[in-house]
């Protein structure tokens, strides 16, 4: 019978080393996993905060350029054709910074904001073609033509606004 207490307590031994390694393995890679989690968590959530932080610098940008742009024309009606000229080519200045604002929006995303950016961009080449006419010709349906298209331009200033704003809120 000793020989039995012998072999149990020797098999008890093993047994206890056995599943204490095998806890402590367990144990092991559950702490791998958990801090595997946790990294993917942490780089996610960082590259998501890069991307809304350059999504926000980009929509602001057009948003000043937009702004800037209106701003540059709201004067525009009653000037000298000398001055229609200085305001065209102005504004043809404006254009080209929009149009490198809006080339960093179809970079950034998302389809909505794109949208909404190219909408400003084509209105603000309407914008160069009603100015570069009522520089030709200051008749009244020149000028009206191109309050109302200023008019609507800025008008689309706000749909742009709303859809950065969802974009980012999505982000």
């Amino acid at each position: 019978m000793s020989d039995n207490s012998l072999f149990i307590a020797g098999l008890t031994g093993v047994t206890a080393i056995a599943a204490s390694s095998l806890a402590s393995w367990l144990t092991s890679r559950g702490n791998a996993h958990a801090a595997r989690v946790q990294v993917d968590a942490t780089t996610e959530a960082q590259r998501r905060d890069g991307i809304r932080q350059t999504r926000r610098a980009a929509y602001l940008c057009l948003i000043e350029q937009a702004q800037v742009l209106a701003d540059g024309l709201r004067g525009v009606d009653g000037l000298s054709p000398d001055a229609d000229g200085a305001a065209l080519a102005a504004h043809r200045d404006r254009h080209q910074q929009l149009r490198r604002a809006v080339t960093l929006i179809d970079l950034e995303g998302p389809a909505t904001v794109q949208v909404a950016a190219s909408n400003l961009l084509i209105m603000s080449g309407t914008l160069s073609t009603a100015l570069a006419a009522l520089t030709e010709n200051a008749a009244r349906e020149n000028r009206r033509e191109f309050q109302e298209t200023l008019r609507a331009y800025i008008r689309l200033i706000g749909p742009f606004v709303a859809a950065a704003a969802a974009a980012l809120e999505e982000t």
